[in-house]
């Protein structure tokens, strides 16, 4: 995928997290900085882009020194996203997907809006 569909990704999934940050009490701005953005910018996007590679989660995981939390924590944001009535639908797509393949077909169903909406 290109730029265009990266951008589209981290543009919404920082609206879903956003989403139920403040669903649980915080602030959205607190998202804009590190806890947000950053968290979308760091281990965790190498991991996502390993793979898109065509890696294996496991062999990615096992070369990184330092923790991608995204890795484990996505499906528990989906279960507060439940919690709270939201739809969460990329958390909940990587979550149920094995592939970035996978989660792209998936993510293609998601229908297109304005990211401070929610879903």
């Amino acid at each position: 995928m290109g730029d265009n569909t990266r951008a589209a990704v981290i543009t919404r999934g920082l609206a879903e997290l956003t989403q139920l940050g403040v669903a649980m009490g915080g602030q959205a701005a607190t998202f804009a900085g590190l806890t947000g953005l950053g968290d979308l910018q760091s281990r965790n996007r190498h991991v996502g882009e390993q793979l898109s590679k065509g890696r294996r989660l496991e062999d990615v995981l096992g070369e990184m020194t330092q923790v991608a939390e995204g890795v484990r924590t996505t499906p528990v944001a989906v279960e507060l996203g439940d919690l709270h009535g939201l739809e969460m639908p990329i958390c909940r797509t990587i979550a149920g997907t094995t592939t970035a393949q996978d989660a792209y077909s998936g993510l293609r169903h998601v229908p297109a809006g304005h990211e401070a909406e929610p879903w």
